[in-house]
């Protein structure tokens, strides 16, 4: 029914993490791995899929030299199921949200994709194991518009949230990837190629559903995939034909989708990409204008110091969060939570210093 697309680069100790959840909670759905890493991440990483291929149905190809949607492009070749998600190798899919969407997607087909709700979480260390600290809630976009200059509109201005965590229809999935490992003058680490074109082939072919049931549980940490500063992005040699290739591939989409002529499919990316661009650079320069935060009080430092003063202020911090916030650590840990049964598994495995294959 659904494929995990699971691109990775020298991460072996997240992959490992990844599967070991996944055969925790004996995951139903394909979970295909595009590894371009280095021979000793490669190795790690073989020796994981041999020990949980009994629990999970697990692929491993290698994807040297590949970019990340290259990679992505790769794999989306040998999808054989109806639906695809991308899940990144440092973050979790939750097999019942995932089995509402593919369902909601079987009765509703003028959508594209469907997710269900996220979280996000930080690890102590940011590594693929270690305490787990701050965990809140991840918003993903929402589509609703009728036609595909609408909902890219829609996308772009009001929602410009992530998408590729959704449940995809696998033809819109390879046609979000066609191409793009092959395109001139885009590089690695370039907004257009490793996102912006994906995304926006997404919402132009149909709208894009949220689900009230968990779906997805993100790790972010200092290692997170990062594009350049905006500047960077803009004043590379590579921007303009990248422009050109992301501009070119929305028109002919919207052309597909919506019977417009090319000349209407330009005006429409022109509205669409002109306030975006505004926005971000704007965004960037107003971040830069703020500086660091104000240091905390002196008062505030000298009880940070008291073991006792630190022991009480987190007890007090962790009520409220148990009582007020349903996606703080505290709470979730509740039996009585509604994502309880979907996050212990993530949790076990992200505080958990071995495993015993059971």
């Amino acid at each position: 029914m659904l494929t995990l697309c699971v691109p990775t680069k020298d991460r072996s100790d997240f992959v490992g993490r990844l599967l070991r959840y996944c055969a925790e909670v004996r995951m139903p759905y394909r979970v295909m791995i595009g590894d371009a890493s280095h021979p000793e991440h490669v190795q790690r990483t073989q020796a994981t899929v041999r020990s949980v291929q009994s629990l999970v149905n697990v692929e491993h190809h290698l994807c040297p030299g590949l970019s990340s949607c290259a990679t992505l492009e790769s794999l989306s070749r040998r999808i054989t199921t109806p639906y695809s998600v991308f899940l990144g190798d440092d973050d979790f899919l939750c097999p019942s949200g995932l089995k509402r969407c593919a369902e909601f997607l079987d009765a509703h087909p003028e959508y594209s994709a469907a997710h269900g709700e996220g979280l996000r979480f930080q690890t102590e260390g940011n590594g693929a194991q270690g305490a787990i600290g701050v965990v809140a809630s991840y918003p993903q976009a929402v589509i609703s518009a009728s036609t595909g200059a609408q909902r890219l509109k829609e996308f772009f201005t009001a929602s410009l949230y992530t998408l590729l965590y959704s449940v995809h229809r696998t033809e819109t999935w390879q046609a979000m990837f066609q191409g793009l490992s092959s395109l001139e003058g885009v590089q690695n680490r370039n907004m257009f190629k490793d996102e912006l074109i994906a995304v926006s082939v997404s919402v132009i072919r149909g709208k894009v559903k949220a689900l009230p049931r968990l779906s997805l549980i993100h790790q972010v940490h200092e290692d997170s995939y990062r594009f350049p500063h905006v500047y960077d992005w803009i004043a590379h040699p590579s921007w303009y034909p990248s422009f050109q290739a992301f501009r070119q591939r929305l028109i002919d989409e919207l052309i597909r989708q919506d019977g417009i002529s090319a000349e209407d499919a330009s005006r429409v990316v022109a509205r669409v990409f002109w306030p975006y661009l505004a926005r971000i650079i704007g965004d960037e320069w107003r971040k830069q204008r703020r500086g660091a935060p104000a240091a905390p009080s002196r008062l505030r430092v000298a009880a940070a110091r008291i073991p006792a003063a630190r022991q009480a202020w987190r007890a007090v911090h962790q009520t409220f969060q148990r009582y007020h916030d349903p996606h703080s650590l505290a709470a979730l840990l509740r039996p009585s939570s509604r994502y309880a049964a979907d996050f212990l598994p993530v949790y076990r495995v992200a505080v958990a210093t071995e495993w015993n294959g059971a």
